[in-house]
């Protein structure tokens, strides 16, 4: 699957997918949360919690700081316990830049189409995700996929 040309969003916060960040890092216990949307230059993050700047005021980064992009490819979540050890992953430069060390991913969308961004946790940490933080991860994405759709 290929990335979408253009994001559905610009690359500014928007007050509900903050909110649905913040559920996230609360309810997975997570030190930072995205609601990240990938296109073909980078990815647009409308919804962040816990994101140092100066990504958080600028909302956006290129491709080679998102594991996001896995998800929208793939069309399947992505979960790494530690990203030093994923060869998909290893040589992202989010790891060194934003302290990415563990990841969990699932995917977004506006519809009946193809996804266009992914819900995620993050660690600084290594960790393994349990299934039921993976399955409240997949809960919030379906929600906060709901809310894309009316945008």
């Amino acid at each position: 699957m290929d990335l979408p040309p253009l994001t559905p969003l610009p690359a500014e916060a928007a007050p509900i997918f903050d909110h649905f960040a913040q559920l996230v890092a609360t309810r997975l216990v997570a030190p930072i949360a995205l609601v990240s949307l990938v296109d073909v230059e980078g990815q647009v993050l409308p919804g962040a919690y816990g994101l140092p700047e100066p990504w958080n005021g600028e909302r956006w980064t290129p491709l080679s700081h998102s594991f996001c992009q896995h998800v929208v490819t793939s069309g399947s979540p992505l979960v790494v316990a530690n990203a030093h050890d994923n060869p998909l992953v290893a040589d992202n430069l989010a790891i060194i830049e934003l302290g990415v060390i563990a990841y969990a991913g699932v995917p977004l969308r506006t519809g009946p189409g193809p996804v266009v961004g992914a819900m995620c946790a993050i660690d600084h940490r290594p960790r393994q995700w349990t299934e039921v933080e993976l399955e409240e991860l997949t809960e919030l994405a379906g929600e906060c996929s709901s809310a894309l759709s009316t945008r």
